[in-house]
């Protein structure tokens, strides 16, 4: 479906634009999650900052305001810090477990061999989520193993992971090799940021893969439709400079908007032509003026969907149920008429 620009569905709190939907739809979709994913209930993971400052316990040392970890974590391991294997022991704790973020994340892709996550995260929960998700392991990559065009499905831990602490990702060293001298990160963008849409999640405008990410893209005015979930006290501007279209949300207590949204991303996604035909059905007994900005979303999608089998078209199941004359006015106004 080519959408329309500015076409939006409405779920819980945040609007996510239809050329997205059909991203997924294509199979053209890559989630890129950072530490915001993992930071939730019950895991509890600290983001970079965080993780800085327990690698630093016992030093003597702290993060200054505003300082880049990645180069006072490049301090500390020239004075002798075990960096790398300190961050593996503080993000491998006893008894971590996913999120439902996690979980939602994976639901987004219909299959097992459909996901396309790629995480600047080192730990571990993507890959128990898909357990408990798909009742499977996936694919799995990481800085030693870079996947393929033809292989591309699964999980890539861009900055390494927890089962290899000294390929992790963390200090200003490391990420000048993975980005620039040796620059393994800078040619999975090169190779998939072009040919896919990917969707930021778990990230601020201040993160370091965000600073690292403009040495990456050569030309971000050139893209078109990538995306990030960010929440209301980040700066769009900051996404939008690099190409990504912000889908912003009330960060309230705990991200809970978020959470909510991507779940009911999920369940949409998800959605077999039998519920498609009893919530049109639902919404067509409604009445236009008794639906809410999110049902109105979801029919005007659905009608604008040229995705069927038979007769589980969704244009069909309209009108088969809408008999008020109150639906040819509707209709009428958004020009599905028009072509009559």
């Amino acid at each position: 479906m080519n959408s329309d620009d500015g076409a939006v569905v409405k779920l819980g709190e945040m609007k996510f634009p239809v050329a997205l939907l059909d991203a997924l739809r294509e199979r053209r979709l890559v989630v890129f999650a950072g530490a915001g994913v993992s930071m939730g209930k019950p895991a509890e993971l600290p983001n970079f900052d965080g993780l800085a400052d327990k690698i630093a316990e016992g030093t003597g040392k702290t993060l200054r305001q505003n300082e880049p970890p990645d180069r006072f974590l490049g301090e500390l391991f020239d004075d002798g810090v075990k960096v790398h294997t300190l961050a593996a022991m503080n993000l491998s704790k006893d008894n971590l477990r996913h999120t439902e973020l996690h979980e939602s994340l994976l639901r987004v892709f219909k299959s097992a061999t459909d996901v396309r996550i790629v995480t600047t995260n080192f730990d571990l929960l993507f890959e128990q989520a898909a357990q408990s998700t798909f009742k499977q392991s996936l694919n799995v990559f990481d800085s030693r193993t870079q996947p393929t065009e033809a292989n591309f499905n699964g999980i890539v831990h861009l900055h390494g992971s927890v089962e290899y602490p000294d390929g992790m990702i963390l200090t200003d060293r490391n990420f000048g090799e993975a980005y620039l001298t040796r620059g393994w990160a800078n040619r999975f963008f090169t190779d998939f940021y072009y040919n896919h849409t990917f969707l930021f999640i778990g990230y601020s405008h201040s993160d370091t893969i965000i600073n690292y990410l403009n040495l990456a893209l050569s030309s971000p005015k050139e893209q078109q439709n990538h995306f990030g979930l960010i929440s209301s006290s980040d700066d769009p501007k900051r996404w939008q400079r690099l190409g990504i279209q912000p889908i912003v949300y009330d960060e309230g207590d705990d991200h809970q908007a978020l959470h909510e949204s991507v779940r009911k991303l999920a369940d949409f996604v998800n959605r077999s032509n039998p519920d498609w035909k009893g919530d049109i059905k639902r919404l067509v007994y409604k009445q236009p003026k008794n639906m809410n900005d999110e049902e109105e979303s979801h029919l005007i999608y659905a009608l604008n969907d040229p995705d069927y089998a038979g007769d589980w078209t969704k244009t069909r199941f309209f009108t088969q149920f809408a008999s008020s004359p109150d639906w040819l006015d509707w209709i009428d106004e958004r020009g599905y008429l028009d072509r009559l």
